[in-house]
């Protein structure tokens, strides 16, 4: 009983004497005031950091920019996340706790889940790479392959350390892990040359067309902005039985293939139309048993 009394006596002093309340007021506001100078640190790193890749993109390429703004947004949050862990252990070592034990405690901790964790170092170390080698950058147009299988292709949305996010052209999210990704077509990185099959009527005059088509082709880069130069007539790529294939080769800005194909494609069907050039029709054959006879 002596025993229990002097246990609860223990507990109670302390909060009879004044210094107690005074001694956890003073910590209290030197947490505050912690607080109060992480989140100044905080701000005052993100203006200087975007200052300084804003000044960089002037003098870069609209491409660079947008690499420079994937860049900016995670050195402002690698700052946060290491002035919140001094000010955190800071804070914990003044109230008492021994920050050292529990990081040491931590370590074990973090070394026997990292076995289980592979998968997710992996993605982590996969995203560090993407985005300091500057693979793709937000807003690119990309395709995303997986041990030779296309996983998933689109304009990508977001960039993380661990994962990437890329909107199909129909609107879809792609959610893709950056461990899995074995492979980046980059359609946005710089000009690209697309190639556009025009088919037409086999009976057709192919040196007539041809001649015709290097007359007009460059007119096309003069009407449309996706063009970088005018579209070049890579010639007769093919004959069958209804149609021959006439192969043209389009040189638009990044990001423009599909709409640069597009815009060929019409501009040219448009033209075969007002020379009086025909497209392949189908093709109908009458069987009569009779005849066969």
């Amino acid at each position: 009983m002596n025993q229990i009394r002097k246990v609860l006596r223990d507990l109670v002093d302390p909060l009879l004497h004044v210094d107690f309340y005074q001694n956890i007021l003073t910590k209290i506001l030197i947490a505050a005031i912690y607080i109060v100078l992480a989140v100044v640190i905080i701000a005052v790193a993100r203006r200087l950091v975007e200052k300084f890749f804003k000044a960089n993109a002037k003098k870069k390429n609209h491409y660079k920019i947008k690499r420079s703004e994937t860049l900016s947004t995670l050195v402002q949050n690698v700052i946060s996340y290491i002035v919140w862990f001094i000010v955190i252990t800071t804070i914990l070592s003044h109230f008492g706790v021994k920050v050292s034990a529990i990081l040491a405690g931590a370590g074990v901790v973090g070394l026997a889940v990292g076995f289980g964790a592979q998968t997710i170092v992996k993605d982590l170390l996969t995203g560090f790479f993407i985005i300091f080698e500057g693979q793709f950058d937000v807003s690119d147009y990309v395709k995303i392959n997986a041990s030779g299988v296309t996983i998933a292709e689109g304009t990508v949305r977001a960039i993380g350390l661990r994962s990437t996010r890329i909107q199909s052209d129909t609107g879809e999210i792609y959610t893709v892990p950056n461990g899995v990704i074995s492979e980046i077509v980059n359609y946005s990185a710089t000009n690209v040359a697309s190639l556009v099959c025009i088919p037409v009527a086999p009976n057709e005059d192919y040196d007539k067309i041809e001649e015709k088509l290097v007359k007009f082709l460059p007119t096309i880069a003069d009407k449309h902005e996706e063009f970088v130069r005018a579209p070049e007539l890579l010639g007769l790529d093919s004959v069958e039985s209804n149609e021959m294939v006439i192969k043209l080769l389009a040189h638009v800005k990044p990001g423009m293939h599909f709409p640069g194909e597009r815009q060929l494609r019409k501009e040219v069907k448009r033209f075969l139309d007002e020379e009086g050039i025909q497209t392949p029709l189908p093709t109908l054959v009458k069987f009569d048993p009779e005849e066969e006879e």
